[in-house]
């Protein structure tokens, strides 16, 4: 589970940046009390490659946040602050 802190688009490629809030984290959290240090994790959707526009695309339809969004804009900018899941293959691990 992550939540979205930023949102941000450029000559088609989307980076979502948000917060690790799943439970083995925040456990981890608590035992070390590493308050300040909060696990960051960064998607990256290169939309020009077909089979990250049609994950991104239903993934966006799927989430309550963009109903009623009806474009690319106000769809991105509506999801800050959920709580959700992005398949693991679109993070970036560097």
């Amino acid at each position: 589970m992550i939540e979205i802190t930023s949102v941000s688009l450029n000559q088609g490629v989307v980076n979502i940046l948000a917060i690790d809030v799943s439970e083995e984290n925040l456990q981890r959290l608590e035992r070390t009390r590493d308050d300040g240090f909060e696990q960051e994790v960064e998607f990256v959707f290169d939309t020009h490659q077909k089979e990250h526009f049609l994950y991104l695309n239903r993934w966006l339809r799927k989430q309550k946040a963009t109903k009623g969004c009806s474009t690319w804009g106000e769809a991105l900018h509506s999801i800050l602050g959920t709580i959700t899941t992005i398949s693991a293959k679109y993070r970036n691990w560097e």
